[in-house]
């Protein structure tokens, strides 16, 4: 049984130039225990999805317009606020992407700690200090003692991240939502904090929605991806299955995207080779007929500026909404 099913997902939000569909019939399953990636371009939805499933969609811009979010058996769309205050940052806990204007910068860490696990735990302040030890060190933060007292502009934003994630597992959550866990910080530390959520991930048992544009991410984090493009769902499957058989010509385009240098240009001493899909993403506030990416792509038909695709089986869980997901790998085989 899964542990977090989405089903028809779909946020809209209401401006002047229109009504913009950022998420537009999005489906899938988290399961216990696992890691699954979410993956797209920026403006695609993945943040809007996680945004949704915590139900943080501001109502005076946006709202769910349909669709199903079921936690552990509880329908979350049909919860009051107060109800879903009690799940927030207690049994589903978020990452956000920015640790610095995440943090309040007039608290210190150990307070900003703290009154989560004050409020799910119903703990005494002295209690919930020493929790918010235990998870700075936990989290491998250097001389947790003194970080407590210390405000988020004395930390780096590596140290940052690590007190994000600490925050986030305080209340020992179900599931974890990790958005962009890696942006804006050097490549060394982002190892550091992958390997971190992976550790903590065996330790605890906790499963993680992994949000990424970065391929690299997904490959060393995730059991299953979901490749999103304009707010729709374009492919699922393994990890492995999805690098090795990609079926959607988007996400083919994002492999193919990836800097790579031959073995002849890294003789020559020249740059990286790098592909891009050519053409622009769908304009969100207009309704899409058909398939979202027909524009941008090779094999597109004229069934495909027409008919949206089904989620067509590619191979045991391979799911691919592609009119031509056959003939692609095919072609590729």
């Amino acid at each position: 049984m899964s542990l977090l099913e989405v089903r028809d997902l779909a946020t809209h939000f209401f401006t002047r130039d229109g009504v913009v569909r950022a998420v537009d019939g999005v489906s899938f399953d988290l399961h216990a225990g696992e890691t699954l990636g979410i993956v797209g371009e920026s403006g695609c939805g993945k943040s809007v999805t996680a945004l949704s499933i915590l139900r943080l969609i501001a109502p005076q811009t946006g709202r769910i317009v349909r669709g199903s979010i079921r936690f552990a058996g509880t329908e979350l769309t049909l919860l009051s606020e107060e109800e879903m205050r009690g799940i927030r940052g207690h049994r589903i806990a978020m990452i956000f992407q920015e640790p610095m204007t995440s943090l309040n910068p007039v608290l210190t860490i150990g307070t900003q700690v703290a009154e989560n696990v004050v409020r799910h735990w119903g703990v005494s302040w002295r209690e919930a200090r020493d929790r918010a030890r235990e998870m700075l060190e936990l989290v491998r933060l250097s001389d947790p003692k003194r970080r407590l007292d210390e405000y988020p502009h004395q930390l780096s934003g590596g140290m940052r991240q690590r007190v994000m994630i600490a925050m986030a597992l305080s209340c020992d959550p179900q599931v974890l939502i990790a958005d962009e866990p890696t942006t804006a910080l050097d490549v060394t530390i982002q190892a550091q904090i992958l390997d971190l959520m992976l550790e903590l991930k065996e330790k605890l048992g906790t499963a993680i929605v992994m949000i990424t544009h970065d391929l690299g991410v997904i490959a060393e984090t995730a059991q299953r991806v979901v490749v999103m493009y304009a707010g729709r769902k374009v492919e699922e499957a393994g990890v492995e299955e999805l690098f090795a058989r990609p079926a959607h010509p988007y996400t083919r385009g994002l492999m193919r995207a990836i800097p790579r240098v031959d073995a002849d240009a890294e003789e020559a001493g020249r740059r990286a080779r790098l592909d891009e899909i050519p053409g622009l993403v769908p304009v969100l506030t207009r309704p899409i007929a058909g398939c979202a990416f027909a524009p941008r792509c090779d094999f597109a038909t004229e069934q495909c500026h027409r008919d949206p695709p089904p989620d067509f089986e590619q191979g045991p869980a391979h799911f691919a909404a592609c009119w031509h997901a056959g003939r692609i790998l095919e072609s590729a085989a």
